[in-house]
Parts: structure tokens; sequence; C-alpha cells
């Protein structure tokens, strides 16, 4: 199998430095144990426009985190037909699904130019058993994993088309303002076509959602960039009740 086509390693940036540091290095860690973190590191790796991070039943070399850019991961069947999985944002992990068998489930693609740290699975192993806040973190987010694989399931199972773009702009919201961005005006990284199968509709569908959404003025649109008008009547048609009420 190849290696992860068009990655090229950037000049590196100590993690103190970087704005997401308060995301990727657990809270708790002494200086030396951030050090320890930093030097298992691969900081600042670019990977293209379209171009693999990794590979479905690729051998798994490392846990990534996205520092900038976007990357979708997707699994197709045998007929070549793409099911988009997830997309993963600027502070997202990804490369767990490796960790049952040592190969990846999926394909992970840059959805633009993306900057990406990276440490090695017999790094981050021996981290976990070093450092207790980074096995906090691997905990974390296998949950978090198994928690947004059960809200897709009950969103497509349950949930009507609008209701399942509602939902997908408030998380999308709610994961930018989490990182000190805004959370009511933001570029979606992906393209329309990645979107809606995401959200298991048409392009068609979603288009016309997003022009209903806009003429009644809860969101303005331009190309990809959102701009939340009124997050009230969102959140109505997400019928959330409290969880994004943080939102500002």
């Amino acid at each position: 199998m190849k290696p992860p086509i068009n990655i090229i390693a950037e000049k590196t940036i100590k993690c103190e430095a970087c704005s997401l540091s308060q995301i990727c290095i657990p809270n708790g860690l002494t200086d030396s144990e951030i050090e320890e973190l930093e030097t298992s590191i691969d900081k600042s790796i670019k990977v293209k426009k379209k171009a693999l991070v990794f590979r479905s039943n690729e051998k798994a070399n490392g846990i990534y985190a996205v520092k900038s850019g976007a990357v979708k991961t997707s699994i197709a069947n045998k007929d070549g037909l793409e099911q988009v999985v997830e997309f993963h944002l600027p502070g997202d992990l990804l490369g767990f699904d490796a960790f049952d068998t040592g190969e990846h489930k999926c394909n992970a693609t840059a959805l633009e130019d993306t900057l990406l740290c990276r440490i090695s699975l017999e790094e981050f192993d021996g981290l976990c058993d070093r450092l207790s806040g980074v096995r906090k973190v691997m905990f974390h987010q296998v949950g978090k994993e198994i928690t947004h694989n059960q809200n897709l399931l009950l969103s497509l199972g349950q949930q009507q088309t609008d209701e399942r773009f509602a939902v997908f702009l408030l998380k999308v919201a709610a994961h930018y303002q989490s990182r000190g961005f805004s959370s009511k005006e933001f570029t979606l990284p992906m393209p329309r076509q990645d979107l809606s199968n995401y959200l298991g509709m048409a392009v068609e569908t979603l288009s016309r959602i997003i022009t209903r959404m806009s003429e009644s003025g809860i969101l303005e649109t331009n190309r990809r960039m959102i701009t939340i008008k009124d997050l009230a009547k969102l959140e109505k048609i997400a019928h959330v009740t409290c969880s994004t009420d943080h939102l500002s």
C-alpha cells in the first residue's frame, strides 16, 4: 500500500505557541510532561486540498490533530459509492478508527489545504502509560465518537431533513465558539455534495433548505459563508431547548 500522498513537513511550531494548545494539551500536565508530549509530536504537517491523509485498509501510523483546514472521513462500498462519516475541524482528532485492527477503516481526505500534527501510535501508547492526562484525552475522544455515531443514527432515522441541517449548523457553531471563533458567522469547508451525503439527503434538497432558511431570515449565505441571523428560529427547527443556550 502506497503512503499518503502530498504530505509536506512544515516548519516546526512549539505546542505552547499554537492557538489550539489549550485544546490539545491535557490539563494538569507539568512542564516536563508537556515537553515530553511535545517531543513526541510531528508538528505542522501540510496536506494539500483533496489529498489523502490516510486510506482505508492502510496500516495506521499515527493519531492526527487538525490545526487548520478540515478533513473528511468516508467509507466506500464495493461499487465505489462513498458515504461521508464525519468532518474534522480545527481542534479535532482523527485516526482512532484503526485502534481495533491496526488498519484504518475509512479514507481521510483534506477538504482544503490543511495543517496537522501527528503522533505515532507507539509514542501515543507509551504516553498513555506515562501520562494520565493523555489517556484521559483518548477515552474522551473514543466516547465522543461513540456518542456522535449514536446521534447520527438517530438523526438519519428520526429527523426531517430541515432538522438535520439545523442540528448540524448548531453543532458547527458550538465547535467554533469552543475554539474562540464566532458562533454566528463561519465558513463551511465542505462542498454541498459532501454535506448532503453526510446528512442523508439529495443535494437539491439541501439547496432548497438553505434557500428557505435564507428567505425566512434565519440564515444569510455567501457561497460557503454562513451567518446565523436568528438563532432562536434555528434552534426551534432543530428542536433544541438548552444544549446551545451558551451560543452568543
